[in-house]
């Protein structure tokens, strides 16, 4: 481990890192505590069909996992880039989903922009930390700067 203190971009890092996992773990949190009003409040979830509870809830519990994984990573520089990839994959795989139903057709540009922030938003978030990381050679090595107060 490197004996350097935090510099403003291992701040942004942690803050960007800090903004996915708060509002992938909000998001989660309100799919498994209470899935009919999620499936209510984000209002082209409603246009895809009917309602189903546990398919939610597993959702939601995926966002909670991802959300905890980038959590770990704002807080433990040690393993951040890795932790960090793990946490924004299933988001990332999500965004893609996304994209691909808009290409294929299954659901309009309008829909797709509607969702953006949420589905888009928080992989770009990860994705822009670990480009920093990369930028500043900090994947691939053992260790991180030492962590953050």
């Amino acid at each position: 481990m490197t004996d350097s203190k935090p510099d403003a971009l291992d701040r942004l890092v942690q803050l960007l890192l800090l903004v996915a996992a708060v509002t992938t773990i909000a998001n989660g949190a309100f799919m498994l505590v209470k899935p009919l009003d999620w499936y209510v409040f984000v209002p082209t979830v409603v246009t895809t069909g009917p309602p189903n509870q546990h398919f939610i809830r597993d959702i939601g519990l995926a966002y909670l996992g991802s959300g905890a994984i980038l959590f770990y990573a704002a807080l433990a520089p040690a393993r951040r880039w890795r932790a960090a990839l793990v946490g924004g994959l299933w988001l990332a795989l999500h965004g893609l989903l996304h994209i691909y139903e808009v290409m294929a057709g299954i659901c309009g540009p309008a829909t797709f922009w509607a969702d953006a922030s949420a589905v888009i938003g928080q992989p770009a978030l990860v994705i822009a930390a670990l480009a920093i990381l990369a930028a500043r050679g900090r994947i691939g090595r053992g260790m991180e700067p030492n962590p953050l107060p």
